[in-house]
This record gives C-alpha cells, sequence and structure tokens, in this order.
C-alpha cells in the first residue's frame, strides 16, 4: 500500500512540476481564421509603445531591432491565442526552433516566455526572415504581412489605408528598449531578388507549412518581382502599382506627395544607420591596431548603391512636384516639397515648415541635423562620400575639406 501511496506521489510531483515544460502549450492551430485574426490583431493591438508599456511587464523594456520586431510581431500573437510558434534555425541546419522549447524548463511561464524572446531576438536577423516567410501577391498585402530587404532592413505592415497606401512599422539599430516608428508610407524599398526571391513584402509561414517550399505556400506569387523590373525598380512607379490595386480611391495630388515626403525622410535617415555601423567599426578596428578595411568589410560598410537609390529618389520626388504643383500650390506637402528642390534659398517661415516636418540625423544618439534640402544638394554636387573609412562630415558632404581616401576603395 505504501509503495502503491509512493508511486501516486511521485507521478504527481512529476506532472505537476515546471519540469519539461515548453514555453507554453498550443492548443489551436493555424489556418484562414487565424490569420485573419492576426491582421486584426496587428491592426488594432501592434502600436508603438508595445515594447515601452509597463502595464505589460512581459514585453516592457525588451531589447530589439527592425528584425527583432518582426519576428517577435508574431511570436506574441502565437502566444497570447495559444498557437505554434515554428521557425527555421539558422545555426543548426535542418533544425526548427518552436515553442516546445525546453532550455528554460524551470522557470515560472512568464519567464519562460522573456527567455525565449530574448533567445529569439539573438538568433533571427533580416536575412533569416528569407527562410521563415514567402512572397505574396501586391493586392493580398495585409496587416501581419512584412517588408525585408536582407542584411539592411525590415518592417511591419500593420494598416491598409483607404488610397492603398501600406503603412509600417519598425524599430532600428542597435539592439535597444525602444519605442517602434510609425510610418504613413510604403517602405522605401522595392524587391529587386528576381532569382532567389529573398526580399520584397512577405508573409510568415504557418507551421504546418515550414518544410515546404515557397512555392507551395497558400498565396504565394512572385508578381512583385517581374512588376518591379517592368517599371525599372522606380519607387515611385512601383508604390503607384500598389496603391491602384489595394485602394478604395484614387489618391489625392497632396496625399501622394506626403507620402513621397514621408519616404523620403526616412530613407535618409536610414542612411544615418549605416554610416554609425561604419564609424564604429572603424574604431573596433582601430582597438586591434588595424586602419584600413579588407574589401568584404568595405562591401559591408559602403554605401554607394544606397546613395544612388537616395539620389534617384530625390529625382523622382522632383518629378512628381513638377507634374503637380500648379495644381495645389498652397498645399502644406506640396509647398514643403518646393522648398526642397528650389534653387533661390527659401523663406524663412517655408524653411522652418519643411525643417519641422524633417531632418536628417547624421549620428544616431547625437543631435547633429542637416536639412533634406542640404542633403539634396551635397547629392547632387558629388559632396556625399560613400567610402565607409571617410569621417563623419565627409559621409554627408559637410565642410569644404575635400576627402582623399587613404585606404583601398574596392
Amino acid at each position: 500500500m505504501l509503495s502503491r501511496i509512493s508511486s501516486i506521489l511521485i507521478l504527481f510531483l512529476i506532472t505537476s512540476s515546471p519540469l519539461y515544460a515548453s514555453v507554453w502549450k498550443a492548443t489551436h492551430k493555424w489556418d484562414n481564421a487565424a490569420e485573419k485574426d492576426y491582421q486584426q490583431w496587428v491592426k488594432n493591438n501592434w502600436t508603438e509603445d508595445f515594447f515601452m508599456n509597463e502595464k505589460k511587464p512581459l514585453y516592457n523594456k525588451l531589447s530589439h531591432d527592425c528584425a527583432d520586431a518582426v519576428y517577435l510581431m508574431r511570436l506574441v500573437y502565437s502566444y497570447e491565442k495559444k498557437l505554434p510558434f515554428v521557425i527555421h534555425n539558422a545555426h543548426k541546419r535542418g533544425r526548427l526552433i518552436t515553442n516546445k522549447m525546453r532550455t528554460w524548463d524551470k522557470l515560472p511561464k512568464q519567464k519562460r516566455m522573456r527567455k525565449f524572446m530574448e533567445y529569439i531576438a539573438d538568433v533571427t536577423s533580416t536575412k533569416t526572415l528569407r527562410h521563415d516567410t514567402y512572397p505574396i501577391a501586391l493586392n493580398d498585402l495585409k496587416p501581419g504581412d512584412i517588408y525585408v530587404a536582407p542584411g539592411v532592413h525590415s518592417y511591419q505592415i500593420v494598416n491598409i489605408t483607404e488610397t492603398g497606401v501600406a503603412e509600417v512599422m519598425a524599430s532600428t539599430t542597435p539592439k535597444a528598449p525602444r519605442f517602434l516608428s510609425r510610418i504613413a508610407s510604403f517602405p522605401f524599398y522595392v524587391p529587386e531578388d528576381r532569382k532567389h526571391k529573398s526580399d520584397g513584402y512577405r508573409r510568415f509561414i504557418q507551421p504546418q507549412n515550414i518544410r515546404k517550399s515557397m512555392k507551395k505556400q497558400p498565396r504565394y506569387s512572385a508578381e512583385q518581382y517581374k512588376i518591379a523590373a517592368d517599371v525599372h525598380y522606380n519607387y515611385v512607379a512601383f508604390t503607384d502599382v500598389i496603391a491602384r490595386r489595394l485602394g478604395k480611391r484614387p489618391e489625392a495630388v497632396p496625399e501622394k506627395t506626403l507620402r513621397l515626403l514621408i519616404a523620403l525622410c526616412m530613407y535618409a535617415n536610414d542612411r544615418s544607420v549605416y554610416v554609425y555601423d561604419a564609424l564604429w567599426h572603424l574604431q573596433e578596428m582601430k582597438k586591434k591596431g588595424r586602419r584600413c578595411m579588407n574589401r568584404s568589410e568595405y562591401d559591408s560598410y559602403s554605401t554607394p548603391s544606397r546613395d544612388k537609390r537616395l539620389t534617384a529618389f530625390f529625382r523622382s520626388v522632383k518629378h512628381h512636384l513638377d507634374k503637380t504643383w500648379k495644381q495645389n500650390p498652397n498645399h502644406e506637402a506640396q509647398i514643403i516639397a518646393a522648398t526642397i528642390f528650389r534653387k533661390d534659398p527659401p523663406p524663412p517661415l517655408q524653411t522652418k515648415l519643411t525643417n519641422d516636418f524633417c531632418m536628417v540625423q547624421m549620428s544616431l544618439g547625437e543631435d547633429y541635423y542637416m536639412s533634406l534640402r542640404e542633403l539634396r544638394q551635397n547629392l547632387e554636387q558629388g559632396k556625399v562620400i560613400s567610402d565607409p573609412h571617410a569621417p563623419l562630415q565627409a559621409r554627408w558632404g559637410i565642410g569644404d575639406k575635400k576627402y582623399v581616401p587613404r585606404c583601398r576603395t574596392y
């Protein structure tokens, strides 16, 4: 009798102990209904303060960068709705990372989840997103979908406006607790990887389909790569296609101007991340007694393609302004655009209006800014330097001293 009681007691202790506990137990499955609920959840609940809200201690002050925020959006919803979460393990070929992990068995439920989120943030990146998502048709974009430029940036789509604009949110580098940025405009990227289809507008793979190829995912489509090529990778023309396909009404001229200005401001400020990363890497190199980058480092930290793209975007916005200026000359968005591109110095009030709308932060964490107008002029005059060895001022074309490379360029 005592032996039987002991056996029952041992069994009770084993089954009631947190030992062998997964991060959470999934009691539901992903299907079309879950995806629709996910879309609505993102639209209503994925807010700028999601990781900076003391009322949600589980998520509060969680460090993240742009890719982390994308993964965490899907992870948090899966956790709260008791759905499975499954992604590829980029560090162990053929292995998966799931909510069934038992690495943190002995911790209470909330702490297990916090550790799991931190782990996901550590092992994922914009480069791993290509394996856990797949491209979709442009007219099928929904909240909860993403845009990824591997090795560069990623965004979460949080709303589709009535004019067909995919509003996005994003984090940035370096990894830190921060508010997410919400942008009432498309990401400033056009899908370019027509061969491998690793970038572009994408959707998360459902757990039951994680082993299937991209082409076998539900509603897979590669049309965006052909459309991008057909418009010669012109950002304005490409986003016009999306807006027409998703919009319930045409986009008014000032609305489009404002959208393009927001994207221009966003992309110009994105450049500061790459300049900062290059300068930080140079400092780390100097600590080890090195002054010049090798070919691989130079390719990683130089910005020639990005700077050409930014120059081309300035031209595209000017082209739009030239065609539409007479239609709404007194609208605030049109005035801001005109201030950026006018040849003669703008009046003080117009300058203030434009600079209040957007200033370009030249170095992360510092109050060091330049205007969009000055950046446009510096780009046009060839003053902006793409070489990652250049000092901060030269990278932005500031000062009269010509930059002379002392290290090899590639």
